[in-house]
C-alpha cells in the first residue's frame, strides 16, 4: 500500500469512527438508558465475567464464550458476535488478524462476545479437528448446527431453531446481567459455517437480533417443498432463476413470510469463495449462489434493509483493509437500531476492496466447467 493509500484509509477511518459516534449519540437522544438496556437473564448462580467464561449450561451442554467489553460501559453497548468457521479457532476470529481480530471492536465501542462451538469441547484453541467435517443427529455440517440435514433426520429442525441458535441468544441475555447492552442493537456475523449460523439465527429469531453479516454462508437450497437438492443440482437451480426467492435447509419450512425489522449485510468472496470438503467429496460449496439466495430472500423483506457486498479475498474473513471493513460493517449495522424505518437508512461507502450495494446482489452469469461465476 503506498503512503497516499494509507493517509487516506486513515482518513476515512476516522470519518468512519466520528459517524459511529454520531449514530450511537443520536440514537440515545430519542431513548433513555433504560428503555435501551437489555434485560439481564442467566442460569441459577451463573455470572458472567470479563474474559473466558465456560460451563454455561445450555440445552444439556456446557458451552464457552470470551466477553470482551468497551471501555465506556456507562450506557448500553451495541454487541457484536462473530462466529468463526470449519478451520479456524475461535481464537483466531477473535484476535488474529487474518482471522477479523474481532476483539478490536472492544475498543470501539462495542461489546464482543465470541461463543466456541460446541464441537470445540469449551476449547477456544482448538482449530480444525473434529469439527471440520460432516454434522450428526440431524445436522448437515459440525462447526456450528447451522443447517437440517438432508434426510429425514433432518425434518425435525424445519421448526427447531437448534441448541446453537438458542445458545447465542441465551448467552448475550446472561452477558446482559453483569454489563449494560444495547437491546436495539444486537448484531451476529460470521464466516463460512458462521455465516451459514447467522442466517440461521436471523431467520428463527428476528424478534431478538437486530441484524448481522453472514460472510459466505450457506442457503443450503431446496426444492419449493422443502425437499433437499443435490450440491450441483442447488448451483444450477440459482444459476437457472437468479431473482427467486429460494427455500433452504439453512431455515425453517416454510421460510418466515415476513421477518421483524432488521439489517443484514451479505459478503461474497469473489471467484474463489468455495470450499471443498475434501475426498469423498470433494467441492461442496459455492458461496456465489448461496450468497445469492440469501440475498435475495432478505431483500424482499419489507422491514430489512439489505446491503449485498463482494470483494476478492476468497473463503475467508475479509482481507482487504480488515479493521476498516469490520469498523465500517458494525457501524452500517448500528446506524439502523431495530425498529428503524427502512426508507431512513442511509448507506456510506465501504473501504477500498469492496463493493457494497443496498438491496440484491446483482452480477451476470456465465457457464464453466464447474459452474456459475460472476463476469
Amino acid at each position: 500500500m503506498t503512503q497516499a493509500n494509507v493517509i487516506a484509509l486513515r482518513a476515512w477511518m476516522a470519518a468512519l469512527a466520528i459517524a459511529l459516534a454520531i449514530a450511537l449519540g443520536c440514537a440515545a437522544s430519542h431513548a433513555s438508558a433504560a428503555d435501551q438496556r437489555l434485560k439481564g437473564q442467566c442460569p441459577d448462580g451463573y455470572q458472567v465475567k470479563a474474559g473466558l467464561n465456560v460451563d454455561f449450561p445450555s440445552d444439556g451442554e456446557k458451552r464457552a464464550f470470551w466477553v470482551y467489553p468497551p471501555d465506556d460501559l456507562s450506557k448500553p453497548a451495541p454487541v457484536w458476535v462473530p462466529l468463526t468457521g470449519s478451520v479456524e479457532s475461535t481464537n483466531d476470529n477473535l484476535t488474529i488478524p487474518r482471522s477479523g481480530a474481532n476483539s478490536l471492536m472492544a475498543r470501539k465501542g462495542f461489546m464482543v462476545i465470541g461463543p466456541v462451538r460446541a464441537c470445540a469441547n469449551q476449547d477456544p484453541a482448538l482449530r480444525a479437528g473434529v469439527c471440520n467435517g460432516p454434522g450428526h443427529d440431524g445436522w448437515n455440517w459440525n462447526p456450528w448446527r447451522e443447517g437440517r440435514a438432508a434426510g429425514p433426520a433432518g425434518d425435525r429442525f424445519k421448526t427447531d431453531e437448534g441448541p446453537d441458535s438458542r445458545f447465542l441468544v441465551a448467552m448475550v441475555k446472561c452477558v446482559a446481567a453483569s454489563f449494560p447492552l444495547d437491546q436495539r442493537r444486537l448484531y451476529v456475523g460470521g464466516i463460512s459455517s458462521g455465516g451459514t449460523m447467522t442466517n440461521r439465527a436471523l431467520l428463527f429469531r428476528s424478534d431478538f437480533w437486530a441484524g448481522g453479516l453472514p460472510i459466505s454462508g450457506e442457503w443450503y437450497v431446496t426444492k419449493d417443498d422443502g425437499a433437499p437438492l443435490s450440491f450441483n443440482d442447488a448451483r444450477a437451480a440459482v444459476k437457472a432463476d437468479p431473482t427467486k426467492r429460494f427455500q433452504g435447509r439453512v431455515g425453517p419450512y416454510p421460510l418466515p413470510g415476513r421477518l421483524k425489522p432488521m439489517i443484514v449485510i451479505t459478503v461474497w468472496g469473489g471467484d474463489n469463495d468455495k470450499w471443498d470438503c475434501g475426498p469423498p467429496l470433494g467441492l461442496c460449496s459455492d458461496y456465489r449462489p448461496t450468497t445469492q439466495a440469501a440475498s435475495n430472500y432478505f431483500s424482499a423483506q419489507p422491514e430489512v434493509v439489505h446491503v449485498a457486498c463482494s470483494a476478492s479475498h476468497g473463503h475467508m474473513w475479509p482481507q482487504a483493509n480488515t479493521q476498516a471493513f469490520n469498523l465500517w460493517a458494525l457501524t452500517t449495522l448500528a446506524s439502523h437500531p431495530k425498529g428503524s424505518s427502512p426508507a431512513d437508512f442511509h448507506l456510506t461507502p465501504p473501504p477500498p476492496g469492496y463493493s457494497c450495494k443496498l438491496g440484491v446482489l446483482t452480477l451476470r452469469w456465465r457457464i464453466h466447467d464447474e459452474g456459475p461465476y460472476p463476469l
